[in-house]
């Protein structure tokens, strides 16, 4: 069948043919309709992701939605390697699949899989977003800042503040709902946090950070007193500097998280819920769906940081 291939760490995948493995006890094979196309699957056909690398050569894609052999149209994650979603099929596990709703498109659905998942997990289950809350987004660009913009309305927040160095990201996050939008761009930590600190009008209670770096230096030193950082992504650099004084004057608390360490339970929950909101018009995201021939596109686009959902329909 055709699929993308890593034949190299750090390289683009080309198309070429792969062969499925036959089903396993807890598989079943999926016809795939659209992959999702994340920043996670560059990192991790990098060879330097810190879950470890996958044998080459393999397919990559982590998410995606297809039919099983029964008729249900599923998302899944985490299919079986070598053989990812960026191919014509793949073998999942279906106690982890999420069966759509009828009435919604999968080129829609996919946005609220790993990337809507990483925004509404956070501010929720990771969090514990209260009522009236101040959440911060940073990288609120992105896709799964823009879904955590809305999600945060949605879920109860009182004040949510965007963060972004993209003009289009600020404004966009504004039409989205955010009250405010902060250019991450600054000379010094400081100057920054003063931005965020103003724009949160006195500190976050919550930040979703999907930055780390500079960024998040400046949000922690923004935070309210009891605040919570939920770290999500690192496109700002992999190491921050930290005081240690002001996070334990400040009761501050840092969250890792990762969508596959939620029950599935919690994860069909947001999933369904994403789903239902942007049915009736509460949740908009922007999902540019390209074919699986133009994977070295797409590939590019997502390093670019192309300020929408990407994905692949082979």
């Amino acid at each position: 069948m055709r699929a993308a291939l890593l034949e190299e760490y750090g390289r683009i995948p080309e198309i070429g043919q792969q062969q499925l493995p036959e089903a396993g006890p807890g598989q079943v094979e999926v016809e795939v309709e659209v992959a999702g196309l994340n920043p996670v699957d560059i990192a991790i056909a990098s060879g330097k992701f810190d879950a470890g690398a996958p044998d080459l050569p393999y397919t990559p894609g982590l998410e995606g939605i297809g039919k099983t052999p029964d008729g249900r149209r599923v998302w899944f994650d985490v299919p079986v390697l070598p053989v990812g979603s960026f191919s014509e099929r793949c073998l999942i596990d279906p106690a982890r699949a999420i069966e759509l709703s009828d009435g919604v498109e999968p080129a829609d659905a996919i946005a609220f899989g790993v990337a809507g998942m990483a925004a509404w997990l956070a501010l929720e289950w990771r969090g514990e977003l209260k009522p009236g809350e101040t959440v911060l987004v940073l990288g609120a660009g992105g896709s799964v800042g823009q879904i955590a913009v809305q999600a945060a309305k949605l879920l109860g927040a009182g004040r949510v503040v965007a963060a972004t160095r993209s003009d289009r990201g600020r404004r966009r996050a504004l039409e989205l709902g955010a009250d405010a939008a902060v250019d991450t761009g600054a000379e010094s930590t400081a100057e920054l946090a003063g931005r965020l600190r103003e724009a949160c009008e006195g500190g976050a209670d919550l930040v979703i950070d999907g930055l780390w770096g500079q960024p998040a230096e400046a949000a922690l030193a923004a935070i309210a007193f009891g605040g919570r950082l939920v770290q999500v992504g690192n496109s700002a650099g992999k190491q921050a500097e930290l005081t240690a004084g002001p996070l334990r004057g400040g009761l501050v608390s840092i969250l890792g998280h990762r969508n596959v360490y939620a029950p599935i339970e919690v994860q069909t929950e947001a999933f369904s819920l994403m789903c239902a909101h942007a049915a009736e018009g509460r949740l908009d995201v922007e999902v540019q769906v390209l074919p699986l021939d133009r994977i070295g596109e797409a590939w590019q686009l997502q390093q670019r940081s192309p300020g929408r959902k990407l994905a692949l329909a082979p």
